[in-house]
């Protein structure tokens, strides 16, 4: 067994932040879903608006999920070719 068990760690990182992306992404979709449920009409334009409000904090928090994506795929590279390296060095011994 290996002592060092990091790719399926990075691996289930990489598969949850692009789950949470596509969750935040597809939030706009849903934003006037629960339109008119609330009864009572300054009810339903509060939580209109809220979800509106939300739209930048959600797009500024996508942004900063893409770039932790692109830095974790960078991580995972990096492992597998310092791993490749490694699993050919004692190869050769």
């Amino acid at each position: 067994m290996a002592d060092i068990v990091v790719k399926s760690d990075l691996d289930n990182l990489l598969g949850d932040l692009r789950f949470l992306i596509s969750e935040f992404q597809g939030a706009l979709d849903l934003q006037n879903d629960d339109k008119g449920i609330w009864g009572q009409l300054n009810a339903n334009l509060s939580m209109g608006d809220f979800a509106f409000n939300w739209t930048a904090n959600r797009d500024a928090m996508v942004k900063d999920m893409k770039a932790l994506e692109k830095q974790v795929e960078q991580v995972i590279e990096a492992w597998t070719d310092a791993d490749q390296q490694l699993v050919e060095s004692l190869s050769e011994n």
